[in-house]
């Protein structure tokens, strides 16, 4: 958003009208308009999600090891704790709702006007405006929270314009923070390592370590889905398949080239994976959704790859999949 032009200081100012006066100098098409966002500038947007990430971090980090301490003390089991949302699989502990109020409660102290999309806010749907927005996971990879599982992450990035503008992923298990802005390439910050990274550039599935994921769905169909893909990649003598748990953390490791591949299917949100398409965009590699055509930020499907050229493998792994898994329905 631009601020209004001022006024040329050399020019007498006009008397003001009173208050009664209707405002008959204001064009039409700016009559009845919302107030405008604030300025922003995109270095103080990365700026306030590196601290909010690094801050969110710690209190996550902290609240891990505490659960872990918890049970050895005692009887209870790790993995307890939680409650649902739309189903068994789809977990949110206290710690998500907390680390979602503290990420938020910075952003507005610095941008009162901007839209926010949080994961644990938003559960009654969502919707991606042209205003400045930031979009949050406060713990991406719950599960693996939740069973002390060091795989998991911090996930905030901020659109305008309906288009991701920065992204910032904290993995505050390891101390690392990768970021990118548009057109500014992806980084990483850690204690061994500051600066630009890039993808693995590998071309060939033979080559690949590619990470899946099954999604919260168990009936049958989802499981024909997931068996499905693991199938084909298998047949394609795929190098590594794995399934990990944190969709942010496999997009930005295949942004830093750790991964090659990563697709997932009906079930990551905006959230999850609008921060990673932009740090794999940036770090020269690929995005689609898992049919070939152009991302879709408001849909459920994500699909990176290190290459153009396995990302057309992965997309042809999806293809066949699906034409098995037609078969299997008759």
């Amino acid at each position: 958003a631009h601020a209004p032009a001022t006024a040329d200081r050399h020019h007498h100012a006009r008397p003001r009208p009173a208050l009664s006066d209707p405002p008959a100098t204001t064009p039409a098409s700016q009559r009845n308009q919302r107030p405008m966002a604030e300025e922003y500038k995109i270095e103080d947007v990365l700026a306030l999600a590196k601290l909010a990430a690094v801050k969110a971090g710690e209190f996550v980090g902290a609240a891990r090891w505490k659960n872990f301490v918890d049970h050895q003390k005692s009887d209870s089991k790790i993995g307890s704790g939680f409650m649902t949302k739309a189903s068994s699989t789809d977990v949110v502990t206290e710690t998500d709702q907390k680390s979602e109020e503290l990420i938020t409660g910075l952003i507005r102290e610095k941008f009162p006007t901007h839209k926010i999309i949080g994961e644990e806010s938003s559960t009654d749907g969502y919707v991606l405006t042209e205003a400045p927005t930031w979009i949050i996971d406060p713990i991406d990879g719950t599960t693996n929270f939740l069973h002390g599982i060091p795989y998991t992450c911090i996930l905030i990035c901020f659109a305008d314009k309906k288009e991701i503008r920065m992204a910032v992923m904290r993995d505050a298990i390891h101390s690392e923070t990768f970021y990118a802005t548009k057109g500014g390439g992806c980084h990483l910050e850690c204690a061994q390592y500051s600066g630009k990274v890039h993808t693995s550039g590998c071309e060939d599935l033979k080559n690949a370590y590619v990470a899946v994921d099954a999604g919260y769905g168990r009936s049958e169909e989802n499981a024909i889905r997931f068996y499905s893909r693991f199938r084909e990649l298998m047949k394609n003598k795929t190098q590594g398949i794995r399934v990990f748990g944190s969709c942010g953390m496999n997009m930005a490791y295949v942004a830093c080239g750790r991964i090659d591949g990563y697709v997932e299917e009906s079930c990551p949100k905006i959230w999850d994976f609008a921060g990673g398409s932009l740090m794999v965009s940036e770090a020269g590699g690929f995005v689609s959704d898992p049919s070939g055509s152009s991302l879709d930020l408001m849909k459920t499907s994500i699909l990176v790859a290190g290459s153009k050229k396995l990302g057309a493998a992965l997309i042809d792994v999806v293809k066949n999949a699906k034409k098995f898994e037609e078969a299997q329905k008759e």
